[in-house]
């Protein structure tokens, strides 16, 4: 193994394991001594140092590590149940408030404690990529939001028994596109920028929505137009809460 491959191996461990800010000077030193150790050495790269993720064991506050890998579990529990309420609506589709407000509340929660601003901390640009990835989101959920509109209106001539289906393919896709999205927040707030938790925050509200407008068109009252409007009025306060925690993490 060269210096650069061990190098690599290693970053990654650290950035996962110990959080990007006492990653980075860990990852520095390590860059260092590995430049003073001359080249007919490399092939004891192992034995001298240990293999990466060992040496980045000894060098983790445990304590600390399993309350991340607690916060990350939970998180991505509470993601990935929504997402697995939305795909199998068809089977199951009564309302149960601790099978999907108990994860949306548990997941936000844990986000914005995890997450939370640093009020302390200089203010720094938003990592690169951000601002895209939360507008891709927002674009699929304003896409998806259209399409059910339309649907609704009979917008387009299709067969009666053509629209179920098609809402429902709908929500999934949107769902499935937030929902890995917002794993992908929750990873790289961890690695990279605690600010990525707002993709997090957005992907599980984006879940979460689909599958209250999932369950509201499973149900036999779904008919019922002044039935739709009241709850249109709790899927825009749904989206309310999500967008001000999406914010607060920005901060």
């Amino acid at each position: 193994m060269d210096k650069q491959t061990y190098l690599n191996r290693f970053s990654r461990a650290a950035y996962w394991q110990l959080g990007r800010l006492e990653a980075a000077e860990v990852v520095a030193d390590y860059a260092e001594l590995l430049e003073q150790r001359p080249p007919e050495r490399d092939n004891t790269l192992v034995q001298d140092l240990g293999k990466p993720k060992a040496a980045v064991r000894l060098l983790t506050e445990q304590k600390s590590y399993r309350r991340w890998l607690w916060a990350f579990g939970i998180m991505g529990c509470c993601l990935l149940l929504l997402e697995a309420l939305v795909l199998g609506a068809q089977y199951v589709y009564n309302q149960h408030l601790l099978a999907d407000y108990g994860p949306f509340a548990v997941g936000m929660i844990v986000a914005l404690v995890r997450f939370r601003p640093q009020f302390h901390s200089p203010k720094a640009p938003l990592p690169r990529g951000l601002l895209w990835a939360l507008a891709g989101v927002l674009t699929c959920c304003t896409a998806a939001g259209v399409m059910l509109a339309s649907l609704f209106n009979g917008a387009w001539d299709w067969p009666l028994e053509s629209y179920g289906p098609t809402a429902r393919l709908v929500l999934c896709v949107s769902s499935t596109v937030a929902t890995a999205a917002g794993m992908f927040g929750a990873v790289r707030a961890r690695v990279a920028d605690r600010r990525w938790a707002a993709l997090y925050v957005l992907g599980l509200t984006t879940a979460m929505i689909s599958l209250q407008i999932m369950t509201a068109l499973m149900g036999l009252s779904a008919t019922d137009t002044h039935w739709l409007q009241q709850e249109g009025v709790r899927w825009a306060v749904l989206g309310g809460i999500g967008l001000v925690g999406t914010g607060v993490v920005l901060c």
